[in-house]
């Protein structure tokens, strides 16, 4: 019985494993901080992990939301928004 139980609990980890990676490239994340690096995790997966993150000083631009600076990344400046579910990056570019 025990062999029957270790059987079935496999797809189930699957599904769990494959439904949190679904949430987390497809919803918007929890901190500002945390949407800045999904996106580098699409271009620079290193930098993702090993860039600092720094809240710039342009806060609630009606366009493009919050500014921050990403340090040793190609795309520097990174603009996040919040909406009900989370932020997300609006734009990213080598300037303001």
């Amino acid at each position: 019985m025990r062999n029957w139980l270790r059987k079935n609990k496999t797809p189930f980890y699957y599904i769990l494993i494959f439904a949190l990676v679904v949430y987390f490239l497809f919803f918007p994340s929890l901190t500002p901080e945390l949407a800045v690096r999904k996106s580098l995790l699409v271009s620079h997966p290193i930098h993702a992990v090993s860039a600092k993150v720094d809240k710039g000083k342009i806060d609630d631009d009606p366009r493009y939301g919050d500014l921050y600076y990403v340090s040793k990344a190609e795309l520097s400046f990174v603009y996040v928004k919040k909406n009900r579910l989370g932020w997300y990056v609006t734009t990213s570019g080598t300037g303001p």
